[in-house]
């Protein structure tokens, strides 16, 4: 059977993951530091507790949880993320999702029909452009500077975009220590990003994976608070929020806010693709947050990471030549550098590879067409300080030598 001439068009047009490619491609090189890869420190995944809880959860709840579950996520769950959010949602508002990328991916097939215009910032997680284009929707990039998404280019690009009788459905934004760019919106574009919203009646995705891998500064509420408390309403933001960075990305779990009337067509899809989110582990998470685990190990979890970001930084500032910049975020696990404009880091990455050291260019954090060649993005959370300190200064080798 040729299943090659039957697949779809959708199908057919589709790639693997460049990011996994790149890494697969300097897998084997021995010796390699890698900046490249988007991976929590295993140190932080609080192992011995959640062994204790998946067992304690089968043993006790077994004939429950073990059984097919709900399709918007198990209630004991969700109350305890109600009491951990802080503020009052109904659980009506809330669904637990198979990771963040799926909640993407159900709110994307809720709202787009194909040509239908997704504003993203420029750079962005690649992770969900690959999302919006599998829904075959336009991509219309914005650029971003040190408090956030720029506004004026997001009026611009939107007002392109109703003179040429296109639809724009929703700006998809990553506020907090952004992934790629490691910057942090500020609070007054966010109170911009959502009057603007709300004046052009176009939704916002909000992609919020590290708000509480915070090491310094003043914690900032999130979009979906903003419009919560200052924009009462008007229900223009979703959330995503996801425990990958937080328990351990092999859980695949996390939830979205929003709207009632989204949140159930949210459902219908999940019906459709998922079933139900896993019900064990769903359980699992309920007890970590009801048995007060979670304020302690997230304290730990930015104890852990503070001391990487800061040699990181330290290292960058010592080797790197004049001309490179950087970002300096207060948390997350990522850094972004900016190269002279002569400078393609696509060019270099094989050259890196040869020097033993890897990284992601920054030009795969653009939708097709749009995309900048002189930048790049750095991990700090799954290396050791003599492995960034090795690292940063073959980089920085590399680049004086260009």
């Amino acid at each position: 059977m040729n299943y090659a001439k039957d697949f779809s068009r959708v199908t057919q047009s589709m790639g693997s993951s460049m990011i996994r490619e790149l890494v697969a491609s300097t897998k084997n090189i021995e010796g390699l530091i890698s900046f490249a890869g988007g991976f929590p420190a295993p140190a932080t995944f609080p192992k011995d507790t959640l062994a204790e809880l998946y067992k304690k959860v089968v043993q006790e709840d077994g004939y429950d949880v073990l059984q097919y579950g709900a399709s918007e996520g198990d209630r004991q769950l969700k109350a305890e993320l109600i009491k951990w959010e802080g503020y009052p949602i109904t659980p009506e508002e809330m669904l637990i999702t198979v990771g963040a990328t799926n909640a993407i991916y159900l709110y994307s097939r809720a709202l787009l029909d194909p040509g239908d215009v997704v504003i993203c910032e420029a750079p962005t997680f690649l992770g969900s452009l690959v999302v919006f284009d599998s829904i075959q929707a336009e991509l219309v990039s914005v650029p971003i500077n040190d408090d956030g998404i720029s506004i004026q280019h997001l009026e611009a690009a939107v007002q392109r975009c109703k003179q040429a009788g296109k639809r724009v459905k929703f700006i998809y934004t990553i506020p907090d220590f952004h992934n790629p760019g490691g910057v942090t919106m500020s609070m007054a574009r966010r109170r911009e990003l959502i009057a603007f919203a709300i004046r052009n009646e176009i939704g916002i995705l909000e992609d919020n994976p590290y708000s509480r891998l915070r090491f310094s500064g003043e914690p900032l509420p999130t979009l979906y608070q903003v419009n919560r408390d200052e924009f009462a309403g008007f229900e223009v933001v979703t959330e995503v929020v996801s425990f990958s960075k937080i328990l351990g990305p092999g859980m695949r779990m996390s939830f979205a806010k929003g709207a009632k009337s989204l949140i159930a067509k949210m459902e219908s899809w999940q019906q459709k693709v998922n079933v139900t989110p896993d019900c064990v582990s769903q359980r699992v998470v309920a007890r970590f947050l009801a048995d007060g685990h979670m304020e302690g190990h997230l304290k730990m979890v930015n104890e852990h990471y503070a001391p990487y970001l800061k040699t990181m930084l330290d290292k960058l500032e010592e080797y790197m030549p004049e001309g490179v910049k950087w970002t300096k975020p207060q948390g997350g696990i990522f850094v972004w550098l900016e190269l002279p404009k002569h400078i393609s880091a696509d060019d270099i990455f094989p050259k890196a590879a040869e020097n033993k050291v890897s990284f992601i260019p920054g030009s795969k954090f653009y939708p097709v067409g749009q995309e900048e060649f002189n930048t790049l993005r750095l991990n700090f959370t799954f290396s050791s300080f003599e492995q960034i300190d090795t690292g940063i200064r073959r980089l920085a080798e590399l680049l004086k030598a260009l």
